[in-house]
C-alpha cells in the first residue's frame, strides 16, 4: 500500500531489500510474538536449539548449500546451458551490496525455515505424524512460491520442473532438520542457495534478478539452450538439474537418518 514493493522496483537494488528484509522481517517478528505470546513456548519448539552444535551446523549447513547451488549451475555450463555474458571486474562498491544481500538472504532464509519447517512441520507432526509434516509444509511451501500471475505465459514443462524443484527443495530441508533435530542447518542451506545464483553467477533466484556484478562470472542461457534445462526467467531452480540434485542430497539424508534409527543404542 505505501509503494515499497511493486512489480516495477522489486527487482532492483535496493528496492529489492524492502522485500527480502522488510517483509521478511515483520513476518519473524508476528511469528515469534505468536509462538511467545499464544502458544506459550520458546523457540526452541520451532528448531531454534543453542548447543554446542548450533554453529557447527549453521557453517556445514552453508557450505553445503553453496557446493549443490554450484554444481547446478556448472552442470548446467558444463553441457552447454549457460554462457559467459561478460567477465566479472568488482570494484570495491559492488561488494557492499553483496554483503547486504548475504544478511538479507540470511533472515529471509531463517525466517522461512521457522516458519515451514520449525513451525508448519512440527505442529502438523505433532498431529497427525511426521510424514503428514513433512509432506504438509512442503505442498504448502510449494503453493507459496507459484507465480500465478504468469501461469497462462509459461509452458507446462517449466511449471512442472520449477514445482518439482521447489517441492524437493522443501522435502530435503524437512529431512535435513529431522537429522540435525534443528534448523540451523536448512536456514544455512537455504541461505547460501539463494544468495549464490544471484551475487555469485549473476543469475535469478525464484524468478529475481538483479543485475549486479557477480563474485565468479556473470552467466546467462546459451542462445540455443532449451528453458527446461536453464531455467529460463527462473534462473537454475527451473532447470531440469536441480530437482536431480535435491533428490540425490534428499536420497543421502534418508540413508543416513535410517541408518541412525537402525544404529544399536550406545552404552
Amino acid at each position: 500500500l505505501m509503494g515499497w514493493i511493486t512489480r516495477e522496483n522489486v527487482e532492483t537494488y535496493p528496492h529489492v531489500l524492502n522485500l527480502i528484509i522488510g517483509a521478511f522481517a515483520a513476518a519473524a517478528l508476528l511469528f515469534v510474538l505468536w509462538i511467545w505470546l499464544f502458544e506459550r513456548r520458546d523457540l526452541r519448539s520451532v528448531g531454534f536449539v543453542l548447543d554446542g552444535n548450533a554453529l557447527r551446523r549453521y557453517v556445514r549447513g552453508f557450505a553445503s548449500g553453496l557446493l549443490m547451488a554450484a554444481a547446478v549451475v556448472y552442470i548446467v555450463r558444463l553441457v552447454g546451458g549457460y554462457s559467459v555474458e561478460a567477465e566479472t571486474q568488482l570494484a570495491l562498491a559492488d561488494l557492499a551490496p553483496i554483503g547486504i544481500l548475504l544478511f538479507a538472504f540470511i533472515l529471509q532464509a531463517g525466517t522461512e525455515e521457522m516458519i515451514f519447517r520449525g513451525w508448519m512441520m512440527g505442529r502438523l507432526a505433532e498431529r497427525y505424524g511426521l510424514w503428514v509434516g513433512v509432506i504438509g509444509n512442503s505442498v504448502l511451501f510449494t503453493l507459496m512460491h507459484v507465480d500465478i500471475d504468469n501461469l497462462s505465459t509459461l509452458g507446462i514443462s517449466s511449471i512442472a520442473i520449477f514445482t518439482s524443484a521447489t517441492f524437493f527443495f522443501s522435502i530435503f530441508l524437512s529431512l535435513l532438520v529431522i537429522h540435525e533435530r534443528s534448523i540451523w542447518g536448512a536456514a544455512a542451506w537455504h541461505a547460501a542457495w539463494n544468495w549464490m545464483f544471484i551475487t555469485w553467477f549473476g543469475l535469478p533466484t525464484t524468478g529475481i534478478e538483479l543485475g549486479l556484478n557477480p563474485l565468479a562470472a556473470d552467466y546467462m542461457p546459451a542462445p540455443d539452450a532449451a528453458i527446461w534445462l536453464t531455467g529460463g526467467t527462473d534462473g537454475p531452480e527451473g532447470s531440469v538439474l536441480t530437482p536431480a540434485v535435491l533428490v540425490v542430497g534428499t536420497v543421502i539424508l534418508a540413508y543416513l537418518i535410517r541408518a541412525r534409527r537402525d544404529a544399536p543404542p550406545q552404552a
